[in-house]
């Protein structure tokens, strides 16, 4: 605590952050804030409230992005595809067997000019 200026209750500190006094008097004790205790009053600086804000803002965003790129939610993505792709083809698939017209014959034919043709009846 170095300048005695900035010196602030908890009970300010508290309006700053949106956290309770026990909870930044859970943090003092647990050394993630520096703070002091006078009496049965704790106090701490708004720089370090703030600074635990900051802190806890960028590990934040630290995991969101790790677990964005966590293997469970990759795998999960990777079968979710293989299966659109799997059932997307059979359902192409099935989409083609139902306009195909069965053939009884295919009967081969020379043309005028000699070109081979195949002639379908059915």
């Amino acid at each position: 605590m170095d300048s005695l200026k900035k010196i602030i209750s908890l009970n300010q500190a508290s309006k700053i952050s949106g956290y309770t006094q026990d909870y930044l008097g859970f943090l003092i004790r647990k050394g993630e804030i520096k703070g002091m205790k006078k009496g049965r009053a704790w106090f701490t600086t708004e720089e370090e409230v703030k600074n635990y804000l900051f802190k806890k803002k960028v590990r934040h965003e630290e995991f969101a992005i790790k677990d964005f790129f966590s293997p469970t939610r990759t795998r999960n993505i990777i079968i979710a595809t293989i299966i659109v792709f799997i059932g997307g083809f059979f359902i192409l698939s099935n989409l083609n067997k139902s306009r195909s017209v069965p053939v009884s014959e295919i009967q081969s034919a020379v043309t005028s000019d000699g070109e081979g043709v195949k002639v379908i009846t059915n």
